[in-house]
């Protein structure tokens, strides 16, 4: 299995993903938050690239059955109804709906990896669910990092390289690793120890703490806490049994 890994989603533009399977990382927040929901019991996850996309989605589908959710620079947007935080999802708010989700780092990933045959939201909280389905297709795959504002982030890259290690020592992949998939892992094996620290210590990590959302931090870093498996479906990230 060819795995390539990217630190940021800057050279997307030049991936073939056709027949390929893909997983998007934003361990701070969106694909914790997004476990969160599904986990929740909400039908589905729409991600957005921006704000007025999202706006006229929620529109579109019917206010009623529909959660307007996203952030902006950490914090809700405004006229939304909920942010980003993970700690907002529950049955109460989410359960029976679909959540239209717009943030600043993940969810516009997702549109421009459209062709792939396998679209997976991955992170900390899922990701021995996550290797166990990139493991069982079986197929060449790609390992998105959203990082932080175009940037490399801490926290992607370690459970970038916790994947790649469940795939290597849990499932026993033969994987061909391109070197910033290499990078990942040497990184994952090196904190593998102290992940909540690291992450905390990391730029983003640091951000999210000093604008209130600590406890956001420490959520997205519960190695599997959340064991759902999220995949795009018609536009949609729902919830598969794996």
């Amino acid at each position: 299995m060819r795995v390539q890994l990217y630190l940021t989603s800057g050279p997307l533009h030049k991936v073939e993903f056709e027949n390929k399977t893909v997983v998007v990382v934003d361990v701070l927040r969106s694909s914790t938050s997004i476990c969160t929901m599904l986990k929740a019991g909400a039908k589905g996850v729409i991600p957005t690239a921006g704000p007025g996309e999202a706006g006229e989605m929620w529109s579109k589908l019917g206010q009623e059955n529909t959660v307007l959710a996203g952030e902006r620079e950490g914090t809700r947007i405004e006229n939304f109804q909920l942010g980003n935080s993970p700690l907002e999802f529950s049955r109460e708010t989410v359960g029976g709906k679909n959540v239209v989700l717009c943030t600043t780092n993940g969810t516009g990933i997702f549109a421009r990896v459209a062709k792939a045959g396998l679209i997976i939201a991955g992170g900390l909280v899922n990701v021995s669910t996550a290797a166990a389905a990139v493991a069982e297709a079986g197929n060449d795959t790609i390992i998105v990092c959203a990082g932080h504002e175009g940037g490399f982030s801490i926290e992607d890259t370690l459970c970038g390289g916790m994947l790649i290690s469940l795939l290597k020592y849990s499932h026993r992949c033969q994987l061909d690793l391109n070197d910033a998939a290499s990078l990942a892992l040497l990184f994952y094996e090196a904190n593998r120890s102290n992940l909540k620290e690291a992450i905390g210590r990391g730029e983003h990590g640091r951000f999210l703490t000093e604008i209130g959302f600590g406890r956001d931090v420490e959520i997205s870093a519960e190695v599997d806490s959340r064991p759902v498996l999220p995949v795009m479906r018609d536009g949609r990230l729902v919830k598969v049994e794996n």
